[in-house]
């Protein structure tokens, strides 16, 4: 079965390979340098990043991954300039050994990104580096195209060993903001240069169809959530503009990316936007879908899972800190999806991507406990009915048939998370499939759920049939 996956990152690795050039292509598996005590010290802290690209496009033909939304993404700098360092990492040189262990990227591109905030510049070399990816594989066993509307995909699936890019991006930090600079600029010339700067994107050969509004930093448009756990939030300081609404200047750039006066229409991705930003949102598309039954914009959260909240409010009614996230078998979060929120991106006729990060998934006692697990079937088994858990809180909290038509898979891979141990990179995308149609059709799971689905059905739908209806009723 072909998996379609909203959100991951087959460029991220090898266009920070080098610099000025990138020394690898998008088919290349690129492993993390760890050279020397001090990296293998590091690696040994961050066991829970995969040490070798997941989704380059060899990983993505052998799991027959063949269609994906390839998000662009300039490191936000928050990630480089690092506090509360422990004794072991003091000095520049252990620094960027870290960087290096932790990203995967080459220290000439990790040493150009740190002299500069130029996040605009930075998108348009790996919006060009991808574009020219395009072409055969080295072994010229298969072949990367990018694709513009559903017409052109729907053409592109109809030749064998043809993997699918569409265009993404994560964060809307890539527009120019976000940065000490931003600071200075006026009301006037801050919507002008966000104004000019989406005309460009708007104007590329192949402009993004999605776009995160926030990520995981303030970027003077949008709030975020809270996004990281021990030890990462010791060393990285997400706190500026954290549960924040959206801005003046934000409501410009959705306004401005929305339109399709402008060129094409670009939708919102909701993934990492702060609970105060997601209910202003969900109100202004609740609004315009009222308005306009026929013409309406979906809500997408391209990589997120359940926590279980009835509503966004009593999401975040607790801070998320540990003790939120240790009990309990969905992960809670606020940064996840309530019972609420399934509704409103049901109703908008919008997308979930499930992610393949365990971190987000459950509880964290819960995943202790299962990725300590000797017998690997019994693990692979206990994984497989936790992300089903998730898939049934969303269509429990629809409560009807329809429900199942907003579930989709939303990977992550390559964008640092802490992988699902059986299910570690694209080429395992065939074994996660098949242990969850098993586990449904052994245990007949939450049967009342199915809403007369089989279980072949369902995971067909999950992993392929609801992101290509999609992408016939927005992909225009």
């Amino acid at each position: 079965m072909i998996t379609i996956d909203l959100h991951c990152h087959p460029n991220l690795k090898s266009f920070n390979s080098g610099y000025p050039e990138p020394a690898a292509n998008m088919w290349d598996s690129i492993h993390h340098k760890i050279d020397g005590k001090t990296a293998q010290s590091i690696s040994e802290l961050v066991a829970h990043i995969h040490m070798e690209s997941q989704c380059n496009l060899d990983a993505m033909a052998a799991g027959n991954v063949r269609v994906f939304q390839l998000s662009l993404y300039p490191t936000e700098r928050g990630f480089l300039h690092l506090r509360n360092l422990p004794k072991i990492l003091v000095g520049k040189r252990r620094i960027n050994i870290a960087q290096e262990v932790i990203t995967g990227y080459a220290a000439s591109s990790i040493a150009h990104q740190k002299k500069h905030y130029h996040y605009f510049e930075d998108l348009q070399a790996e919006y060009e580096y991808v574009k020219n990816q395009q072409g055969k594989s080295p072994d010229g066993k298969s072949e990367f195209v990018l694709v513009n509307n559903y017409k052109e995909l729907e053409q592109a699936l109809k030749k064998e060993n043809t993997l699918i890019g569409i265009v993404t991006i994560e964060g809307t930090h890539v527009l120019g903001t976000g940065a000490p600079e931003t600071d200075k600029l006026t009301k006037e010339a801050l919507i002008q240069h966000l104004t000019a700067n989406i005309q460009t994107i708007k104007s590329w050969e192949y402009p993004p169809f999605v776009i995160n509004l926030a990520h995981h930093f303030w970027n003077h448009l949008c709030g975020h959530a809270t996004s990281f756990k021990r030890p990462i939030n010791g060393l990285i300081n997400q706190n500026k503009g954290k549960n924040k609404g959206i801005t003046e200047a934000g409501w410009h750039v959705v306004r401005e990316l929305l339109s399709s006066n402008n060129g094409k229409r670009i939708l919102i991705d909701t993934k990492h936007m702060s609970v105060a930003a997601r209910k202003e949102y969900y109100a202004f598309i609740g609004n315009h879908n009222y308005l306009n039954p026929k013409q309406k914009i979906p809500v997408i959260s391209s990589h997120a899972c359940a926590n279980g909240f009835k509503t966004l409010d009593s999401s975040i009614r607790q801070n998320d800190i540990i003790l939120k996230a240790r009990k309990g078998r969905l992960y809670k979060w606020s940064i996840n999806i309530s019972d609420e929120e399934a509704r409103i991106i049901h109703d908008s006729e919008g997308l979930i991507g499930l992610m393949m990060d365990k971190g987000n998934l459950g509880g964290i006692d819960l995943i202790k406990s299962i990725s300590e697990h000797k017998d690997a079937e019994k693990q692979r088994a206990e994984f497989a009915q936790l992300f089903l858990d998730n898939a049934f809180q969303l269509v429990k909290a629809v409560g009807k048939k329809s429900g199942w038509d907003m579930i989709a898979i939303g990977t992550d891979f390559d964008g640092s998370i802490t992988h699902i141990d059986p299910y570690e990179s694209a080429v395992k995308m065939p074994l996660l499939q098949q242990d969850l149609l098993d586990y449904l059709e052994k245990h007949k799971y939450q049967k009342d759920l199915w809403f007369s689905y089989t279980p072949v059905q369902i995971i067909e739908k999950i992993f392929y049939k609801n992101a290509i209806d999609f992408y016939k009723k927005f992909f225009v």
